[in-house]
């Protein structure tokens, strides 16, 4: 997991010690000084400690939103270790995962409406992967954006030869639960990240263009255990 942040303290930091302390406990629990089970009972405060950590450096609604479902989620599974919740509440985890990602492709497809048309299908390009994956390729001119869809599946899409009229920009709505999606877009391009991540994220690996970017592709959708990589 990779993230940009504006201070001494990383998600990647939290995940080191916390994974550096777990191991301590365990080495003096095995020399018999010390009941590690009575300490890593709280693991899922790291679950909310990443979620407090991706609120403060993330201050648009993407990134708060991805922090409180962090929280929500480390929160539920700390009353559970904890007996606060009865055991058998770990039933509804799965279900509530389908809940929240169905709500995701609802308030998706209500927002696509209200946006309005993008264009004909020749401006956009499309991927339905369900336990399995595709390509495509899109060389429209003018390029309107697009929905990716994966589950437990992905793809790639190719899109050094697609045009976004200058000064203007397209959007590819993403939804992505155990899978993943590869955009190669053109060194012009700059990528606007509006996408909420949960337990997932999206990798911009895009270089640096030496001239001034002309057009925007804005990302936006739901990632659950999920991923999206951006290059050129």
């Amino acid at each position: 997991m990779t993230t940009t942040s504006r201070g001494a303290v990383t998600i990647q930091l939290v995940l080191g010690l916390a994974i550096m302390c777990a191991g301590v406990l365990l080495v003096l629990d095995q020399a018999g000084l010390f009941r590690a089970r009575d300490v890593l009972q709280y693991w899922p405060v790291v679950l909310i400690v990443i979620g407090a950590l991706r609120i403060g450096q993330r201050q648009d609604r993407s990134g708060v939103a991805a922090g409180v479902a962090w929280i929500l989620f480390g929160g539920w599974f700390l009353l559970t270790t904890l007996h606060v919740l009865p055991s058998r509440s770990w039933r509804f985890f799965w279900p509530g995962v389908l809940v929240l990602a169905g709500a995701a492709l609802v308030f998706q497809t209500f927002r696509r409406a209200a946006d309005g048309e993008r264009g004909d299908s020749s401006q956009t390009v499309n991927i339905f992967a369900l336990l399995g994956g595709g390509k495509r390729k899109s060389t429209a001119n003018p390029f309107r954006g697009g929905d990716l869809f994966a589950l437990m599946g992905g793809g790639e899409i190719d899109l050094r030869q697609a045009i976004i009229p200058p000064g203007q920009s397209a959007t590819l709505e993403i939804f992505s639960m155990m899978g993943g999606f590869e955009i190669i877009v053109p060194e012009t391009w700059t990528i606007d990240d509006r996408t909420m991540p949960v337990m997932g994220g999206v990798g911009n690996e895009t270089r640096p263009s030496a001239s001034a970017p002309t057009a925007t592709l804005v990302l936006r959708g739901f990632l659950m255990m999920g991923g999206v990589t951006i290059r050129n």
